[in-house]
């Protein structure tokens, strides 16, 4: 558990300045001074270069995490893992340029036919992939060593500032379009490299062939489960993206970027859950492996409990400052506000789902977490077909909340099936209340003026007051000792 705490406490430092670094790219700088098409470009690169990572890791860097194990071995360099990644990577990045060229007029298409800025810079995909996948693998190294911190470091803070530098260029005038996408390319596969150098300064770092892992007795099982992985991962991803490319298809460019400003939130919500994802994962595995289901429940409701207090006090402060906050940037992101609110409330239910995914996707029941997420898209893809077109954005926003409000479900039942544990508690409900309350509290705070210095002022004092109360409400409740006991240190209570 001291692992755990220690390496999630940087990674939340990293991570949320990496929250602040993007919140002020994604929310303020690229709805103000790029337009709503160059938004919604931006979100189609990354949308497609996140499935196609799936395809070209050919299930690699799932399998490796959950047979780590069997590849440690710091005598003889971790018996090939990284060439083993590299070769999956070199076959699978062979599948994705054929993907890329063959399927590329069905990828660009748009019912409303404003796809040319899409066209014209699709094959960026490819370095985004290729970078994006090694990446990854790298990371995964290093956190089959028990080292996440630098992972999130490059990943959530670095490769957010890079991106904001290239913005502010673009801002500026100081560089064109042609060349705006080029450096944002740059500084999106930038952490890559530095990955791999971090990777190498582990130790025992080597990407010479090992005959061991083709020679050894778990191969065939590292295939099923790398195959399975792959499927699962691959549909997570198309989950999490297969809105804003069907706003896309029926809807066009122009609202994809208003859709992917206004998800945006969504994305700040879960970053509780990334850090506490990359923290968890060796030492869950660990416990998995020897059915000390006792420790993975303790896991499990810790994650919980966590996720829901910091994604609940985000939801509550953004949507009493919904407005101000919108008036912010162009007015026709206005059109998003309630896709936020949607958007929020599905993740709220994810992060009360604790790491059920890491549960059971590592486990011997992968091949049905499998068959659940490929009925989750199935579900996702119909809802969307018939929301989209009656309600546009908000229709989107909906069939993610109801397909997330399945899928959960469904994955926590199968949980407490097979292992009796499950992530629930009556504390989530009181912290579901308390956020609640804030908002009702929050609908009584006056705004303070409609001039931006005033403006920032009520933002800042609803913030200030209504977090306050939040923070008091958790530290009285004694919820989370890991939070007291922070809370304690800041305030000076305890050496």
């Amino acid at each position: 558990m001291s692992i755990i705490k220690r390496q999630t406490i940087l990674g939340s430092i990293y991570a949320y300045m990496g929250v602040v670094v993007g919140t002020l790219t994604q929310a303020l700088i690229v709805p103000n001074f790029l337009s709503t098409e160059e938004n919604g470009l931006l979100a189609m690169l990354m949308s497609w270069m996140l499935i196609l990572v799936f395809v070209a890791n050919l299930g690699f860097n799932a399998a490796g995490v959950r047979f780590f194990d069997r590849f440690r071995n710091a005598d003889e360099s971790h018996r090939g893992f990284l060439f083993n990644g590299l070769f999956f990577t070199g076959v699978g990045f062979l599948l994705v340029l054929g993907i890329a060229y063959f399927f590329k007029d069905h990828i660009v298409h748009s019912k409303i036919g404003d796809s040319t800025l899409f066209e014209k810079y699709y094959y960026y995909i490819l370095p985004l992939t290729f970078f994006t996948v090694c990446f990854n693998l790298f990371d995964n190294y290093a956190k089959g060593l028990y080292d996440t911190v630098a992972g999130n470091f490059l990943s959530q803070f670095l490769q957010r500032l890079l991106v904001l530098l290239t913005i502010v260029l673009y801002a500026a005038d100081w560089v064109n379009l042609n060349q705006f996408v080029f450096l944002w390319v740059i500084g999106m596969s930038l952490p890559a490299v530095l990955m791999a150098i971090h990777a190498k300064r582990l130790g025992d770092f080597s990407l010479k062939p090992n005959p061991y892992f083709w020679n050894s007795e778990f191969r065939k099982e590292f295939f099923t489960f790398a195959g399975f992985s792959m499927v699962t991962g691959l549909s997570s991803i198309v989950i999490t993206k297969l809105d804003i490319l069907m706003v896309y298809d029926y809807l066009g460019l122009s609202n994809s970027g208003i859709y992917n400003t206004s998800i945006l939130f969504g994305s700040v919500m879960t970053m509780s859950y990334l850090i506490n994802l990359k923290a968890s994962t060796a030492i869950v595995l660990d416990a998995m492996a020897a059915k000390d289901y006792p420790k993975v429940q303790q896991i499990f409701n810790k994650s919980s409990v966590t996720q829901m207090l910091f994604g609940t006090l985000l939801l509550s402060l953004v949507w009493v400052n919904v407005d101000t906050l919108f008036s912010f940037i162009k007015p026709e992101y206005a059109a998003g506000k309630y896709v936020l609110l949607i958007i929020g409330l599905a993740k709220l239910y994810d992060l009360a789902s604790g790491i059920n995914t890491l549960i059971l996707s590592y486990s011997k029941y992968y091949k049905l977490d499998s068959l659940l997420v490929l009925t989750f898209i199935g579900l996702l893809f119909l809802l969307n077909h018939l929301l989209i077109p009656r309600f546009g954005l908000n229709g989107a926003a909906i069939a993610a909340l109801i397909a997330t409000a399945y899928y959960n479900s469904l994955r926590n039942y199968l949980i407490w099936r097979f292992f009796k544990i499950h992530p629930y508690s009556w504390k989530l409900l009181y912290i579901l209340a308390f956020g609640i309350l804030l908002v009702l509290i929050g609908q009584f705070l006056p705004n303070l003026g409609s001039s931006v210095f005033m403006r920032l002022l009520s933002l800042s004092y609803k913030c200030t007051l209504l977090g306050g109360l939040y923070l008091l409400f958790i530290y009285k409740s004694n919820f989370s000792k890991e939070i007291n006991e922070l809370i304690d240190r800041i305030l000076g209570l305890l050496p």
